[in-house]
């Protein structure tokens, strides 16, 4: 699976294979297994034909595959011993010693840590960090068009390494995602900080309490490349202010309880087997479990809470018609009070 190190904004992907392969969908299944090691730089294109996006509104990206290990320690000791004999004597000695690292620093505290990202969409996402206003760094521009892309091991799950300084001072994580007009719809994705000991903290999944959906109501397909940053940031002001249309969108931001403009939909895990093809409560395939873990759950917007009721009925379902009926695109978002701390 394709492994990204995003370093100054840029995408460095880094292929693990696996072994699973996924279910049906609109266009149909393809499965490549991949494994790439390498520390060198290497441009290449993504299995799907699409490359990831990084700052602001730039469509390129440079595949590279880094791992790098520092470590800085200094200790310094300074003894002086001085005596005179008068009448009397006097003895002084200074001991001083600092020992700093990359880890941590004298009062325990830990430095920030690398985010591990592992995150597909049923059909096309991008994420970044930002503030309650704006996205301040935005990864992604991934548009899936075959069913191998969105849950296969080696061409689905892409895996992001992002670096500690995008996220210092952000308040929120964003996930955008738009979708076809076919059959399922749908994000799954975890997220977690490098902890001290090399190891991660704990998660935070879609479908995990907290998360808000604004649903814009402006429709982009596949193969369009996405909303641009600015556009997006633009919406997030109008979602802040509850200044959208009521007819095609959620008006402002709701979460999973809703309001008569929609609601965040959380749908079913990633332990549940393909029966047959899509039905309410059972929409997708297992997507790769080499990295994607089964406590994950799909998110997506619900654009009819009081009648769509999952698992009876499923927003994760293309509802059919004309027009933008579950009012794509989407905006996710969850606080940064709400992701837990590295442990």
């Amino acid at each position: 699976m394709p492994r990204r190190s995003l370093v100054a904004l840029a995408l460095l992907p880094l292929a693990l294979a696996c072994t699973t392969s996924g279910g049906d969908d609109e266009v149909g299944t393809t499965a490549t297994d991949t494994a790439t090691d390498t520390a060198d730089t290497t441009s290449a294109s993504e299995s799907n034909g699409e490359s990831a996006e990084s700052n602001s509104e730039s469509t390129s990206a440079t595949d590279t595959s880094t791992a790098t290990d520092t470590g800085t320690a200094t200790d310094t000791s300074t003894a002086t011993d001085t005596g005179t004999d008068t009448t009397g004597s006097t003895d002084t000695s200074t001991d001083t010693s600092s020992d700093t690292s990359t880890e941590s620093t004298d009062t325990g505290m830990m430095m920030p840590s690398e985010i591990e990202v592992v995150i597909t969409a049923d059909n096309a996402y991008g994420f970044g960090y930002g503030t309650v206003d704006l996205i301040d760094n935005y990864y992604g521009g991934i548009e899936n068009v075959t069913a191998g892309q969105i849950f296969n091991c080696g061409e689905g799950p892409e895996l992001y390494m992002i670096p500690a300084e995008v996220a210092e001072n952000a308040t929120h994580l964003y996930i955008i995602a738009w979708a076809d007009s076919s059959v399922t719809q749908g994000v799954l994705g975890r997220f977690r900080r490098l902890g001290g000991f090399g190891g991660f903290g704990e998660a935070v999944l879609t479908g995990d309490m907290g998360w808000e959906v604004c649903a814009t109501g402006i429709d982009y397909q596949p193969g369009s490349g996405g909303p641009p940053l600015a556009q997006v940031n633009q919406l997030i002001g109008s979602c802040n202010t509850d200044a959208l249309n009521p007819a095609t969108t959620s008006v402002g931001w709701v979460d999973e309880v809703g309001t008569q403009f929609g609601a965040v939909a959380v749908g079913e895990d990633n332990t549940t087997p393909y029966n047959n093809g899509p039905q309410p409560g059972n929409e997708f395939p297992i997507t790769c479990q080499m990295v994607m873990p089964p406590e994950t759950h799909w998110m997506w917007f619900n654009w009819d809470p009081q009648n769509v009721i999952w698992p009876q009925t499923s927003p994760f379902l293309w509802p059919g018609g004309g027009g933008n009926p579950d009012h794509q695109f989407l905006i996710f978002r969850l606080a940064a009070d709400l992701i837990p701390e590295p442990q």
